[in-house]
């Protein structure tokens, strides 16, 4: 199993808590972590993590509903003290420049509806180098709104005290007038009065709601926006139990404290796997981020006058997002593919090793089935097409059944599932091994899982106990891994590294995924609505386990 292309991007959760409405939330600012940078080649980053020639920043605003919002005028300040002002464009972005020492923060305010300035976030401009995405909580919906007629209450029948003319006081007074429903029961002296169903036919007589729902449909695809974004649509009762409003639900909070933002696709996935597994759905999602490939979304630099940026030397710039995790993903060079990127040998294994996920669905296929040795033994087998089987379908690529094996790495249900039952039986390799796992939170077993990923079942447990040079290859294989792994001009950066850690190719090799990893995992706040789960820096992680730490490079 390997990584795809382009799974580290350079986008930032910078913020949340902004929107040009009546009433802004006080801000809950997310601190920018600085992005790996990526190769194209291969998705790792130096470990230096190179600052962009551009020296311009872009941040692209969301609501709610993790859609753009656009038209917003902003304040930004710079850390020289100049304020400029900008608006938001279609994909509700603002790019700017920023001074060539990326020193300080930039403050960010909005005008909400009354005209007043708030607060919204400061960005640290040495952490976030290319993007970063400021998130609000709400989202917001202009409605027209009409009077509620109600219809007239018939009047009650007289009970018996009216028949002798003895009347209460109550009933001297004037009827209210109640809905048919509510008329049909009406207590008699001296009873409880019941409450009123929100869903009785009576509160929506004149079709207020439905009204109301379909100009909300036709301005802003409701349906739509709500099937990506785990939003609701909620009936809004005056006091009186009367239709006011639709009330459009953001995708945070909710009961699993999960935020997807635009991979929200995923969610139903996500959610079965982790539950099936026990494991945080948080914590797989910040494993998945590592691991996925992601769609290049390029934008054009617009600058404040609203035009499009230029580089030093002229050139138009542009900056690429890379947010939207790709469920059909593939590596040319190392043949890995699908959501979580698993090699076409890795997956085979697994569809044949009871207990995961895919070889469940694979005997369901009749992909998969049990047989018996000579000896009587039973042993889990790979049909062929052609109604052979094989314990090695890795050496049957050309047969039908394998080719449709292998192409259900590009089913999210499958890929996701396998991702966690692969990192769950990497960290089993590790407890046989003597690590110590108890007591790990959830976010640390997934950076765990994300190290023997990437490591593999054997260079694993000696990244962790610092004996990566005696397994196999030697220093030499450890050399050519890191260049590969440093993508164009791997040689040279990996050189480079090697020197600064006085000639240890190991010790470079640590200190350079360390800060990798870390990085990455800084960035999984952005999937919990509130309090987030800390991860462990990967040094200190090893340490609990039973490892050795992780120096660092100077």
């Amino acid at each position: 199993m390997t990584d795809g292309v382009g799974n580290t991007a350079p986008v930032e959760e910078a913020a949340a808590g902004l929107y040009p409405m009546p009433e802004l939330p006080k801000p809950d600012v997310v601190a920018c972590s600085e992005p790996p940078k990526a190769s194209e080649e291969v998705p790792y980053a130096d470990k230096r993590g190179e600052e962009s020639e551009d020296q311009a920043l872009t941040i692209l605003f969301r609501d709610g509903l993790d859609q753009p919002i656009q038209g917003m005028t902003l304040t930004l300040t710079l850390p020289t003290g100049a304020s400029l002002e900008a608006k938001t464009l279609t994909k509700g972005d603002v790019s700017f420049g920023v001074p060539q020492d990326r020193k300080g923060q930039v403050k960010i305010e909005v005008k909400d509806d009354k005209g007043e300035v708030q607060p919204v976030c400061e960005i640290d401009l040495s952490k976030c180098k290319q993007v970063a995405i400021a998130r609000s909580p709400k989202v917001k919906v202009d409605m027209p709104l009409r009077a509620h007629q109600q219809a007239a209450r018939p009047t009650p029948p007289k009970t018996a005290a009216a028949d002798s003319g003895k009347r209460s006081s109550a009933s001297s007074k004037p009827d209210r007038a109640l809905p048919p429903a509510a008329a049909a029961a009406s207590p008699v002296a001296g009873a409880a009065p019941k409450k009123q169903s929100k869903d009785s036919t009576w509160w929506n007589v004149n079709g207020a709601v439905e009204r109301a729902r379909a100009w909300l449909a036709a301005h802003v695809n409701v349906d739509g926006l709500f099937s990506q974004s785990h939003a609701a649509v909620t009936k809004t009762l005056s006091e009186a139990g009367q239709p006011v409003t639709i009330a459009a639900g953001p995708e945070c909070p909710n009961s699993d404290n999960l935020r997807l933002g635009r991979n929200n696709v995923y969610r139903t996935q996500i959610l079965s796997a982790a539950k099936r597994l026990g494991l945080a759905p948080q914590a797989l999602c910040a494993l998945m981020d590592c691991e996925a490939g992601k769609v290049a979304e390029k934008l054009p630099r617009i600058g404040p006058d609203g035009n499009q940026m230029k580089d030093k030397k002229g050139r138009l710039m542009t900056v690429t997002v890379r947010e939207l995790w790709n469920a059909n993903a593939g590596n040319p060079q190392s043949g890995a593919a699908g959501l979580t990127q698993f090699l076409a040998s890795t997956w085979l294994t697994h569809v044949l090793m009871p207990g995961c996920f895919i070889h469940e669905q694979s005997v369901a296929k009749g992909w998969v089935r049990r047989e018996k040795n000579a000896k009587g033994k039973s042993y889990w087998a790979f049909v062929l097409s052609d109604g052979s089987i094989t314990t090695t379908p890795g050496k049957q690529k050309g047969d039908q059944n394998v080719k449709n094996c292998l192409a259900m790495r590009m089913d999210p249900d499958w890929s996701i599932n396998a991702a966690a039952d692969y990192g769950n039986a990497n960290l089993k390799v590790l407890e046989k091994q003597g690590f110590k796992l108890a007591g790990l939170s959830d976010m640390d077993r997934a950076k765990l899982m994300y190290l023997m990923h990437h490591e593999g079942e054997g260079a694993g447990p000696l990244f962790i106990k610092n004996r990566l040079v005696k397994g196999s290859g030697g220093e030499a294989g450890l050399r050519r891994k890191f260049e590969i792994q440093l993508g164009a001009e791997g040689a040279a950066k990996a050189n480079e590294m090697i020197e600064e850690a006085d000639g240890d190719v190991e010790k470079a090799y640590r200190a350079w995924f360390a800060v990798f990893v870390d990085r990455q995992f800084a960035q999984s706040e952005k999937y919990f609505c509130s309090v987030a789960i800390k991860p462990s820096r990967l040094s200190d992680l090893l340490v609990k386990i039973g490892g050795e730490e992780i120096s660092i490079v100077e």
